[in-house]
């Protein structure tokens, strides 16, 4: 091994010259039987590879790129980030709340604040001092609303002087700026009664890119008859500028009033009184999904949607102090039989720990970003914040409205940022926009 790939980058042996980049010894001298296991174990690419794999944060990879070469291109390989990924799901930093206080008049809604999920690695300390420490007091302090929030980037709709502020916000890169989406809040949707926008945002390709689509309700009135049309205009986000990729329309009866659609891979899912509709933007179709057997209707106070995976939908369902989790598995074909329970969890004794379990029945609190295949749920009882660790079956209250607050409305998780921002070897043509190492 070269002395630079060494760690501490010092050749044990400076006198013993190298034959293909192995060290020759002749003596087997305890350092040298030391420095011979190292060199046999950071030789082999598959042991490397089991080691770093197991590191577990993603700020741990961008020092392993920092050792040589080799290990650069180990740890970018895309590979290897997605094993990285499935083992250590990029981590819960905290939640953006959305508030309203009472004015003289009426509920007022408040701007957004950052909550840090606390306590975090110390490896971690920067990037959640960093959302703290990011700045929304651009937005007036009333009206201000987070539109959607994907992993660590947030799409925030506000005012300032009675003029619209709308735009895409980095907080744990705040180098980026802010960049305005290409269509505003309030455009006109035409041949309807009624309208109302919803802005979704999805991570493309290495997390670096995004899509922006802007997706308007109309109502259309035939006669006695109404029915819903829906409208998608999809845009891509590149080096700054956005780019119109494409638009989808359909046209559905039934409605159901104040629909909260839900991105995930292709498709919007909505919620429907007894159904999940969902709108294909690739080919502009719209389905239904029945709900599963037993659910004869949708709630929105006992049931959520959340991504699965960027392919499909999770459905959890809050029966009483009973949790279910359902998974939709595949095309619409086949009805119920494409749900699949994947768990029920009792909250009894988690709410009997907190000394809750005689306080008002929890609700979900809507939060279609839930973690990779569904990490933690937020509940709401009273005007107080619960978070539930899936995984390890932990409850925990987390937040709690204040004396000049009113009303919890809504939690927005925000996530540690994936994949990392590595930068590249010299003269490295295949990602000639970042940074030289």
């Amino acid at each position: 091994m070269d002395p630079v790939e060494i760690p501490g980058g010092v050749d044990p042996n400076p006198n013993t010259p190298c034959v293909y980049g192995k060290m020759q010894t002749h003596s087997q001298s305890p350092p040298l039987q030391a420095a011979d296991s190292v060199s046999r174990v950071l030789d082999d690419d598959d042991l490397l590879i089991e080691i770093i794999v197991r590191l577990g944060l993603p700020t741990t990879l961008i020092r392993a790129i920092l050792v040589c070469k080799r290990w650069f291109f180990i740890v970018s390989d895309k590979a290897f980030l997605r094993r990285f990924r499935s083992l250590h799901p990029p981590r819960l930093l905290g939640f953006y709340v959305s508030t309203r206080s009472t004015d003289e008049l009426s509920l007022v809604l408040l701007r957004p604040r950052f909550v840090p999920m606390l306590p975090q690695p110390l490896e971690l300390a920067t990037a959640v001092r960093l959302a703290e420490n990011y700045s929304l007091e651009t937005y007036d302090e009333e009206l201000a609303c987070v539109c959607e929030c994907q992993n660590d980037t947030i799409l925030l709709h506000g005012f300032q002087d009675k003029s619209i502020l709308f735009g895409v916000h980095w907080p744990l890169c705040p180098e980026r700026g802010v960049v305005a989406p290409p269509i505003t809040p309030y455009e006109e949707f035409d041949g309807t009664a009624a309208t109302c926008a919803h802005f979704l945002l999805k991570e493309e390709g290495d997390g670096k890119n995004l899509t922006f689509i802007w997706f308007s309700i109309g109502y259309l009135i035939e006669g006695k008859d109404y029915s819903i049309k829906y409208k998608a205009h999809i845009y891509m986000l590149q080096d700054g500028l956005w780019y119109w990729r494409s638009s989808a329309a359909a046209v559905l009866p039934s409605p159901w009033p104040d629909p909260h659609p839900l991105l995930s891979g292709n498709k919007i899912y909505m919620e429907h009184s007894t159904s999940i509709a969902a709108l294909n933007l690739t080919t502009s179709n719209f389905s239904t999904i029945p709900l599963p057997e037993g659910m004869e209707r949708y709630v929105c106070e006992d049931m959520m949607l959340s991504r699965a995976n960027d392919s499909g939908v999770y459905l959890v369902h809050l029966e009483k102090l009973q949790l279910r989790i359902w998974l939709h598995t595949g095309g619409n074909s086949g009805g119920m039989r494409n749900w699949l329970l994947l768990d029920t969890i009792c909250l009894r004794e988690m709410l009997d720990a907190l000394g809750m379990a005689d306080n008002e029945q929890p609700t979900l609190l809507d939060t279609f970003q839930t973690g990779d295949n569904l990490q933690f749920v937020f509940f709401k009882i009273g005007q107080s914040a619960l978070h539930l660790d899936i995984k390890r079956r932990e409850l925990r209250k987390v937040y709690e409205v204040t004396e000049d607050e009113r009303t919890l409305e809504r939690i927005y998780p925000f996530m540690m940022t994936w994949p990392p921002t590595f930068p590249v070897l010299k003269n490295d043509p295949a990602s000639p926009n970042r940074a030289v190492l």
